[in-house]
């Protein structure tokens, strides 16, 4: 094996590991979050609450009438 092709495997290699350390240090990171005690509080987006951001017909003012 000549030398330039030495240097670009161990180039090759470095730049896996650097990827992989990176990777384990992201997923840590989000275990940590996930698992860092008090739940989350649920989202609201533009006072919508409990309806997953489907429209909502408004009340009716009077009640239907019953048969």
């Amino acid at each position: 094996m000549s030398v330039a092709q030495n240097t670009g495997i161990r180039k090759a290699l470095r730049q896996f590991l650097v990827a992989a350390v990176a990777c384990t240090a992201v997923v840590g990171g989000a275990a940590f979050a996930v698992t860092d005690g008090e739940p989350l509080a649920p989202q609201t987006v533009a006072g919508v609450a409990d309806d997953n951001g489907w429209p909502v017909a408004p009340p009716s003012p009077t009640p239907a009438p019953t048969n």
